[in-house]
C-alpha cells in the first residue's frame, strides 16, 4: 500500500510541476509585454471565458471528489477503497490542472496577467490536494493494522 501512496504523490508532483513550469515559461516569454486588465469590455471575448472556466473546473473538482469519495463503501477491503480513492484523486487533480493550464494559455494568448489569478487559484488548490498518509487514513477510515503499511 505504501507504493500506492507514493504513486499518487508522484502523479501529484508531476501535475504541479507541469503547471508551475508552464506558467514560469509563459511569464518569462511575455514579461515585457504583460499588462493587467480586468474590464470585460476591453478584454472580450477572453475575459468571461477563461475566468469562468477556471472557476467551473475548480468547483467541478470539489464536486466530483466529494461525490466519488462518498460512494466508497467504508466496509470494503482497504485495497478497493484505496483504488477508488486514487480514481477520485486523479479526476479531481486533472480538473484543477486543466483549469490552471487553460488560464495560463489565456494569459499566453492575450498577455493579460488577469488570467494568471485564476490559474493560480486552481494551482493552489492542486498543491493543497497533495495526498498524505494521514489524509488517506482519515478519508477512507482505514484500520490501523493496514494503515501502517501505507
Amino acid at each position: 500500500m505504501n507504493s500506492k501512496l507514493k504513486t499518487l504523490q508522484t502523479v501529484h508532483l508531476a501535475l504541479c510541476s507541469g503547471v508551475l513550469f508552464f506558467a514560469l515559461v509563459t511569464v518569462f516569454l511575455n514579461r515585457e509585454l504583460m499588462f493587467f486588465d480586468a474590464n470585460p469590455k476591453t478584454t472580450a471575448p477572453f475575459n468571461p471565458i477563461f475566468p469562468v472556466m477556471g472557476l467551473i473546473t475548480l468547483s467541478a473538482s470539489i464536486f466530483f471528489y466529494r461525490n466519488l469519495i462518498a460512494k466508497i463503501d467504508k466496509t470494503a477491503a482497504d485495497d478497493i477503497k484505496i483504488n477508488l480513492y486514487q480514481s477520485a484523486f486523479i479526476i479531481s487533480s486533472a480538473l484543477l490542472e486543466g483549469g490552471a493550464l487553460f488560464n495560463i494559455v489565456g494569459f499566453f494568448m492575450t498577455r493579460n496577467s488577469f488570467f494568471l489569478i485564476f490559474g493560480a487559484a486552481n494551482f493552489i488548490f492542486l498543491v493543497l490536494k497533495r495526498p498524505t498518509k494521514d489524509k488517506l487514513i482519515s478519508t477512507l477510515q482505514l484500520q490501523h493494522p493496514n494503515s501502517g503499511s501505507l
